[in-house]
């Protein structure tokens, strides 16, 4: 030890924070005192379960003053805590404490969480808990996570569940068969027009998700296509698909009644597909949701796709399935995928309502960000494997 140290009372001080540990340090040995080390370690409690940060710092009064001189005079004016702090050493051991600190937390915060999962599903074994617990973190339900965990548990031998890639492959495979996909839209006639519907809440992208349909459907596959909105609440969205209808090059119908939906539907039977646009609708809104069923009875479609985004809360989800299931749903699409910070939310609700994907799309741009809604993928997705 050198020589200043070797003068110094040197003492210890531990506190759950670095700035109380500072503060007890400036309390017990004044402004002159001088720190030497910091350290954080984890002191265990609540029987091992959860862990402590513990700051420590060993801190001393400084050189002892010589007897032959009278001791300095401390200077009055920085508050001794301003003092401390305004060291370099003191910022530096504040910062690494604060950082520390705040990985303390994180770490609780994550130890809470794993032990209420433990709790909610308590027959997981501890070497597939972490596959359980990425399924939980993309908002996959809590029931279906366990149900995948126990049938991944019964294809996995026990000792190949320390094999990441394998074991990941095996959970890819059991969500793809609770994704059925059911391909692109074909006719299943062979005259007249092949009639789709599109029909959802307020704000999911329907009318876009029209007009990607109708381009591939023109431009991709050489097929007459013409175009039906009844969204007469919104002037826009009947301009917005106007204009794509113009540069397709197909014909528009713009329908306020049911009356005019069969009308419509007849003046284009030398079309081979035609797309409906329906307005927007609240889960809510019984009368809405009601006249729309109308519209529906009276075009008589060949399949009606129900339009949800992945960017949804859960129980505003779950709200627009049971509400818009009395309409008529056959196949789902999602939208927005590309800005989705989870996509549990698919899952659970094509387990749910055990309809198939037809679609999903992955941005705004027209015709490109649609495709196929393929099982693998989203696994693949959900598991934090892929996001293209």
């Amino acid at each position: 030890m050198g020589e200043g140290a070797a003068n110094m009372d040197l003492k210890t001080f531990q506190a759950p924070t670095m700035s109380a540990a500072l503060a007890e340090v400036k309390s017990s040995l004044g402004p002159g005192a001088v720190i030497m080390h910091t350290r954080t370690f984890s002191r265990s409690r609540w029987l091992g379960l959860r862990k402590r940060e513990v700051v420590e710092i060993t801190a001393g009064r400084g050189s002892k003053p010589n007897r032959a001189q009278p001791p300095a005079r401390l200077p009055q004016s920085p508050p001794p805590q301003t003092r401390l702090l305004d060291s370099a050493v003191g910022q530096g051991a504040a910062i690494v404490g604060i950082a520390r600190e705040m990985t303390g937390l994180k770490t609780m915060m994550k130890d809470l969480l794993e032990h209420a999962n433990r709790q909610r599903c308590p027959e997981i074994p501890q070497e597939l808990f972490e596959y359980y617990s990425q399924l939980i973190q993309s908002q996959v339900g809590q029931e279906l996570a366990c149900e995948l965990i126990k049938s991944l548990q019964r294809q996995v031998r026990p000792e190949h569940t320390r094999q990441a890639p394998f074991v990941r492959e095996k959970l890819a495979e059991l969500i793809e068969r609770m994704l059925p996909s059911s391909g692109p839209i074909a006719r299943t006639k062979t005259a007249g027009p092949h009639v789709v519907a599109l029909i959802g809440p307020t704000g999911v992208g329907k009318t876009t998700t029209i007009a990607k349909l109708a381009a591939n459907l023109k431009l991709k596959e050489k097929h007459r296509v013409g175009l039906i909105t009844i969204d007469t609440y919104r002037i826009a969205a009947i301009d917005q698909l106007r204009k794509y209808a113009e540069i397709l090059g197909a014909p528009l119908c713009a329908v306020g009644s049911p009356e005019e939906l069969s009308g419509a539907i007849r003046s284009m039977n030398d079309c081979q597909f035609i797309l409906i646009d329906t307005a927007g609708r609240s889960p809510n809104d019984a009368l809405k949701l009601s006249e729309l069923k109308t519209f529906l009875a009276a075009a008589g479609p060949d399949e009606v796709h129900l339009v949800l985004s992945s960017t949804a809360s859960e129980s505003c989800v779950e709200l627009a399935i049971s509400r818009f299931a009395d309409v008529r749903v056959d196949k789902i699409i999602f939208t927005k995928l590309d800005e989705a910070a989870h996509l549990g939310v698919v899952l659970n609700v094509v387990h749910k309502v055990n309809k198939s994907l037809s679609y999903i799309t992955t941005g705004q741009d027209v015709p490109d960000d649609i495709e196929v809604g393929r099982g693998r993928k989203l696994a693949q997705m959900i598991l934090g494997q892929s996001n293209a």
